[in-house]
């Protein structure tokens, strides 16, 4: 049930799960940088590592779930973990493991964060165009339409005669 010969390549794809979200995780700090800097150069190289990396990693995770499979294991938790302790080197891919797990975990936050960046970028640049176009700073909401009630008030644009 168990190939022999298969943990090395097990614990090459952990390993290179652990270092691509590593990377993933410098990547959103950079970002986070570039939004706050408000680079978009930068930002627009950061997007396009953090796809590679989200691809990679897509593509690490159908390496590994195939592995498991082939071992006789199912791709849940709990198989995980049991697949990986009954390897010779059981201790290493339940570390590996457990650093994949964390660094999405960071992932995760670090990519809230910068979601909450975005939003408040977006938010300031709604409240200038209300107050160019002469209407009230309130948040813009949506009828069933699709029209948003800030552009049905019918004021002038500033600057319109």
């Amino acid at each position: 049930m168990h190939a022999e010969g298969t943990q090395p390549t097990l614990e090459s794809v952990l390993t290179e799960e652990v270092r691509c979200t590593e990377g993933l995780l410098s990547c959103l700090g950079a970002e986070r940088s570039a939004l706050t800097a408000r680079d978009m150069d930068a930002l627009q190289n950061t997007t396009r590592e953090k796809l590679d990396l989200t691809r990679q990693l897509e593509q690490l995770e159908l390496q590994r779930e195939a592995l498991i499979t082939q071992l006789g294991f199912g791709t849940e938790l709990e198989s995980l973990q049991r697949c990986f302790r009954s390897q010779p080197q059981s201790t290493i891919l339940l570390n590996l493991w457990q650093q994949v797990l964390s660094n999405i975990d960071a992932c995760q936050n670090d990519n809230l964060t910068n979601g909450g960046i975005l939003e408040s970028g977006r938010q300031h640049v709604e409240q200038a165009l209300c107050i160019l176009r002469g209407q009230p700073g309130s948040p813009t909401t949506y009828k069933p339409s699709g029209n948003n009630t800030a552009a049905d008030l019918g004021q002038r644009e500033l600057g319109k005669v």
